[in-house]
């Protein structure tokens, strides 16, 4: 708790909003209330889908949008411009960056423009000390990416991000969060469990 206490600091520093969380199950209480009568997007996310919540999440909202693994049609585009956009990150530095690498862009596109309010979904684990540690676990998590769907790239042999230019690349744009982008609302809740890869 205690980290996630120092990284919660830094951010507001930043410029984010930040609640910490003991559980994902508390999380979700004031995700529910974010999504109620609005349009949601949900980014691509193996913590959104461990903490259970996109069922609920139906029920309250006008509509949700989700931004699927390589996908380019209208729900991708419409998830950009919710109201409220779920999402995790691969790794969080104690000096205030949030690090993300995507394949097609759509997930981390919507974390810099779009959406009226930008909600991040952080586990535990994802916590690191510096921001090169940050983009260190984002690359090993595109490795766990890669392999998890599939993708014919040379990580999925060797276990190492290559810096491959394969076609079927999951880590073709590196997106840093170093301060709240100007003129979006981002929130960033912290749950002191371990969640997503």
């Amino acid at each position: 708790m205690q980290r996630l206490e120092q990284v919660s600091i830094k951010l507001r520093e930043c410029g984010f909003n930040t609640d910490i969380f003991k559980t994902a199950c508390d999380a979700a209480r004031k995700i529910y209330a974010l999504a109620s009568g609005h349009t949601v997007g949900i980014g691509s996310s193996m913590t959104v889908g461990q903490m259970g919540i996109v069922a609920n999440i139906q029920e309250r909202a006008k509509q949700v949008f989700w931004h699927q693994p390589g996908g380019k049609g209208q729900d991708e585009r419409n998830a950009l411009t919710a109201d409220v956009y779920l999402t995790s990150a691969n790794a969080v530095s104690l000096d205030g960056h949030i690090v993300n690498i995507d394949g097609t862009g759509n997930r981390v596109a919507a974390t810099c423009f779009g959406p009226r309010h930008v909600v991040y979904l952080i586990g535990k684990n994802k916590v690191v000390d510096t921001l090169a540690e940050a983009l260190n676990r984002a690359k090993a998590t595109a490795v766990t990416l890669a392999k998890h769907f599939h993708r014919n790239t040379p990580c999925t042999v060797t276990g190492i991000c290559e810096e491959c230019q394969s076609p079927e690349c999951v880590c073709s744009v590196t997106v840093i969060h170093r301060r709240r982008p100007n003129g979006l609302d981002v929130s960033v809740f912290l749950i002191d469990e371990e969640l997503g890869w």
